[in-house]
């Protein structure tokens, strides 16, 4: 009980502390969301959907392009300066909007965008970790995701109503949040030293990408088949979470009643913040090697039928989805670092698993925007689905003889996060 009182203080203080910066987060992430929702609508009324979908993959390589220099810059310059420096840039996003929707004011609109996100995910880990030390890490982690997603399911249930208006109000309802949430950047602690003078953490990505290069392929086959399993899960969920979120915004646009859809975009960081403790329990509990297997089937299924219904079974099969994505991570990154005698290899792997989370994003929306077309919503996300299901097979036949102990996740540092939305 005294444990559990002086964690819960803890916990209290950091809320406290970073209450401003709590709030950037929450604002920033509705406007975000709301902005990379929007896309594929809006993109619609001005252009063929693969067309759309192309630009909006270029972004995605765009960023991953320049995420080496932005690590560098971040730094060079502090983490809260290039933060207010991002904010100020998407804010034209949401301006450009204010003109009319026209292919100029669009392409300009993701333009920005592309390139306010691209301190986002870097800077605000980098912030958060260089506040705090390596035992602490986790707490303020677990708050940024918290917040993070609160911000995501906010964005997600206004999308319905938000669909249906003028471009500048649109632009508008983009534009005030990022105001806001560049207010209260301007409050939030400053920075205090380089993330890399007291941490070096696996959720640290623009730093361990700078040095994964001249050893990937050894680190990579030194720890497989786990390291590979876990490269597969990642590139083939974010390809699906980038086409759900291509394909559902085009169905709300469609539809004259989808309030419970627009909820359902927010379902994915809903179960994480709800499952994420008890799945940890679970998979420290059970076989991990059993829960893969059960976690990636979910995962497939679940994601293959969830466009067959979108009203209140597709709540009910992207929380399932997302259960099973989640059950099958926490149990790989467990076999992994058992694998791992010394835990040299933490960031190389953890930057090399991100790598190919942005190059899933990148082609979730080319696909989508190709498919949308040929084959309708339902199909292009049964289509989205199947690389899952793929990887499902791929993990029966290499890996079900594979001997060797799990780790407690006790024993283990925080795995990378894995965006079930824009980061």
């Amino acid at each position: 009980m005294l444990k559990y009182s002086h964690v819960m203080k803890k916990t209290k203080n950091v809320l406290w502390k970073f209450l401003p910066f709590w709030i950037f987060l929450v604002f920033f992430k509705l406007s975000g969301g709301l902005h990379y929702s929007l896309i594929s609508p809006l993109g619609e009324r001005l252009m063929p959907l693969w067309l759309v979908g192309l630009l909006m993959g270029g972004g995605s390589l765009i960023q991953l392009v320049l995420d080496v220099p932005a690590g560098f810059l971040l730094d060079r310059f502090g983490y809260r300066r290039l933060l207010k420096l991002t904010t100020f840039i998407f804010l034209f996003a949401a301006v450009s909007y204010m003109f009319g929707l026209t292919e100029v004011t669009f392409i300009i609109s993701l333009l920005m965008s592309t390139f306010g996100w691209l301190f986002f995910g870097p800077g605000v880990s980098a912030y958060i970790l260089s506040h705090t030390d390596k035992k602490n890490s986790g707490r303020m982690i677990s708050m940024r995701d918290i917040f993070g997603s609160l911000g995501v399911v906010f964005s997600s249930a206004i999308l319905p109503f938000v669909i249906l208006l003028a471009p500048q109000q649109i632009g508008w309802i983009i534009f005030i949040p990022l105001l806001l949430a560049l207010l209260a950047l301007a409050f939030s602690p400053k920075d205090v030293n380089s993330v890399h003078a007291e941490i070096k953490h696996p959720s640290q990505h623009h730093f361990i990408r700078r040095n994964y290069l001249p050893t990937l392929l050894a680190t990579i086959s030194k720890l497989n088949p786990a390291s590979g399993m876990l490269l597969l899960t990642n590139l083939t969920g974010s390809i699906f979470y980038s086409v759900i979120w291509f394909v559902v915004p085009l169905v709300i646009a469609h539809q004259i009643n989808a309030g419970m859809l627009g909820i359902g975009l927010g379902i994915f960081d809903f179960a994480i913040v709800v499952l994420g403790f008890m799945l940890g329990n679970l998979a420290d509990k059970f076989n991990k090697r059993l829960l893969v297997f059960l976690g990636l089937l979910l995962f497939s299924v679940s994601g293959m039928f969830l466009g067959f219904n979108f009203g209140w079974l597709f709540l009910l099969l992207g929380f399932v989805a997302t259960t099973g994505d989640e059950m099958s991570e926490i149990s790989l990154w467990s076999w992994l670092h058992a694998l791992d005698k010394n835990h040299a290899n933490d960031g190389k792997v953890s930057g090399v698993i991100y790598l190919f989370q942005d190059l899933g994003w990148a082609i979730g929306p080319i696909a989508a925007g190709i498919l949308y077309g040929l084959v309708g919503p339902t199909w292009t996300i049964v289509i989205g689905a199947t690389p899952i299901f793929l990887t499902w097979i791929v993990y029966l036949l290499l890996v079900r003889h594979q001997p060797g102990k799990v780790l407690s996740l006790a024993q283990i540092p925080m795995k990378p996060h894995r965006a079930r939305h824009k980061n």
